[in-house]
C-alpha cells in the first residue's frame, strides 16, 4: 500500500513537471554561469578604456596612443554585452513569475518596480558620492577666502543641469554612470511594451534608432546627428530588446545556438573583433568620427558571444573570475574613483613622472581594477556589519 502511495505520487509530479516543461513554465530557470564569466572580461576592458592603458607613451618604434586605440575599439563589446545580459535577465525573471495569489501582472509590476528603484537608488547614492568627492577636491585646491569659495561652489553646481542628470548622465567625474539612467529608461520602454505584446515591433524599432545612432558616433562624417546618440533610446534600448527576446524565445534561440556547430564560435568572435577594430579605424582616423561607442560590427559580435553563452552555460563556473565578475556592477560604480583617486596622490607626492612610464601603464589599469574590486567588497561588508541598506549585483544570474 505505501510502495503504491509513494508510486503514484512520483508518477504524479512527473507528470506535472512534463506539462509545466510543455507549456513553458520551466522555461529559462536554469543558471548560466558563463554570463559572469564574460561580464570579468566586459568590466576590465571598460575600466581599460577609462585609465587609458598606455596612451601617451612610446612602445619601442610603436605609438602608444596607436595601440591605446586598438584596445579601446576591441573592448567596445564590453557595454552592449552589459545591456543585453541586462535585458536577458530581466526578461528571465519577467517569464519566471507564475501563478500564486497574486495575479501575474500585479507580481510583474511589483518585480519591475523593484529592479528600478534598486537601479535609481544605486544610481544617485554613486551620482552623490562623486559629486562630493569634486566638491571636497575643488575646496582643498581652491583659495580659502569667502569670494573664492563661493565662486567655486556656484561654477559647480552651475555644471550640472536636469537633463544631465536624469538622462544622459554627468560629465566628470561621473561620467561613467550614464549607463545607469540609460538602463533604467530602457528598461521602463521594455516593460511598457513587454505588456502590450510589441516586443518585436519595439526591436525593429530600436534597431533603426540604433543604426541612426551611429552617425552621432563613429559615422558622423557621412552624416551628422548632433543629438547625443550614447543613451536609452539610441544605444541601451536595442541591446536591452535584443536580450529580453533572447529569454523570451529562449528554446528557439537555444536550439538555433546548438544548429551552428559547424562554426567555431571563438574563431568568429575574433574575426568580428578585429573588423570592429578596422571599423573603428576606418570611421575615426580616416574620416574622423565624432564618438566611438559602438559600431555595426558589434551587433554581429554581441549576437555571436550571447549565443556562445547559451550553448555553453558553465565555463568559468566556480572559478575566481567568475566570483569578480559576478560583482560587475561594483567595479563599474567604483572604479572611476579609484583611478581618480590615485592620480590625484601620485600628484600630491611630486610622482607624476611615474605615470608616463610604459610599466605604470601597463600595471595601472589591472590595479584600478582589483582595488576596485575590494574597495566596493569592503563597502558591502561596512554596511552588513552595521545593516546598512545595500545592493546585490545588478547582473546577477542567481
Amino acid at each position: 500500500m505505501i510502495k503504491c502511495t509513494r508510486d503514484f505520487l512520483k508518477q504524479t509530479i512527473q507528470n506535472n513537471k512534463q506539462k509545466c516543461i510543455s507549456s513553458g513554465c520551466l522555461k529559462n530557470v536554469e543558471r548560466n554561469y558563463s554570463i559572469d564569466f564574460v561580464k570579468f572580461f566586459a568590466i576590465f576592458f571598460v575600466a581599460a578604456i577609462h585609465t587609458g592603458t598606455v596612451s601617451g607613451v612610446q612602445v619601442g618604434s610603436m605609438n602608444g596612443d596607436d595601440i591605446d586605440f586598438f584596445i579601446d575599439s576591441f573592448a567596445r563589446f564590453a557595454v552592449p554585452f552589459f545591456f543585453i545580459t541586462s535585458g536577458y535577465l530581466f526578461m528571465q525573471k519577467m517569464i519566471s513569475i507564475q501563478d500564486s495569489n497574486e495575479s501575474v501582472l500585479k507580481k510583474q509590476i511589483k518585480y519591475f518596480k523593484k529592479y528600478t528603484v534598486k537601479l535609481i537608488k544605486l544610481y544617485f547614492s554613486w551620482f552623490i558620492f562623486y559629486f562630493l568627492f569634486e566638491l571636497i577636491t575643488n575646496f582643498i585646491e581652491t583659495e580659502k577666502t569667502t569670494e573664492a569659495l563661493s565662486s567655486m561652489f556656484v561654477d559647480y553646481i552651475n555644471s550640472y543641469n536636469f537633463m544631465d542628470i536624469f538622462y544622459y548622465g554627468s560629465d566628470s567625474p561621473q561620467y561613467h554612470l550614464w549607463f545607469l539612467p540609460a538602463l533604467i529608461w530602457a528598461i521602463i520602454i521594455v516593460f511598457i511594451f513587454m505588456k502590450m505584446r510589441l516586443l518585436k515591433v519595439l526591436f525593429i524599432v530600436s534597431l533603426g534608432l540604433h543604426i541612426y545612432g551611429l552617425f552621432g558616433q563613429s559615422y558622423s562624417a557621412f552624416h551628422e546627428v548632433t543629438l547625443n546618440t550614447c543613451d536609452a533610446i539610441f544605444f541601451a534600448l536595442f541591446y536591452i530588446t535584443m536580450g529580453a527576446l533572447f529569454a523570451k524565445y529562449y528554446d528557439q534561440v537555444k536550439v538555433f545556438a546548438y544548429k551552428i556547430v559547424n562554426i567555431e564560435y571563438l574563431i568568429l568572435l575574433i574575426i568580428l573583433s578585429f573588423v570592429q577594430v578596422l571599423e573603428a579605424f576606418v570611421t575615426m582616423k580616416i574620416f574622423s568620427g565624432n564618438a566611438q561607442n559602438y559600431f555595426i560590427t558589434t551587433i554581429p559580435l554581441i549576437i555571436i558571444l550571447f549565443l556562445a553563452i547559451i550553448k555553453h552555460p558553465n565555463i568559468g563556473r566556480n572559478t575566481f573570475i567568475s566570483k569578480i565578475g559576478a560583482n560587475a556592477v561594483g567595479i563599474y560604480v567604483s572604479h572611476v574613483f579609484i583611478m581618480f583617486f590615485i592620480r590625484i596622490l601620485m600628484d600630491r607626492f611630486g610622482l607624476t613622472a611615474i605615470q608616463d612610464t610604459v610599466t605604470w601603464k601597463i600595471l595601472f589599469t589591472p590595479a584600478v581594477f582589483f582595488i576596485a574590486y575590494f574597495f566596493y567588497a569592503g563597502i558591502q561588508k561596512f554596511k552588513a556589519k552595521f545593516n546598512i541598506y545595500g545592493f546585490k549585483s545588478l547582473y546577477s544570474t542567481k
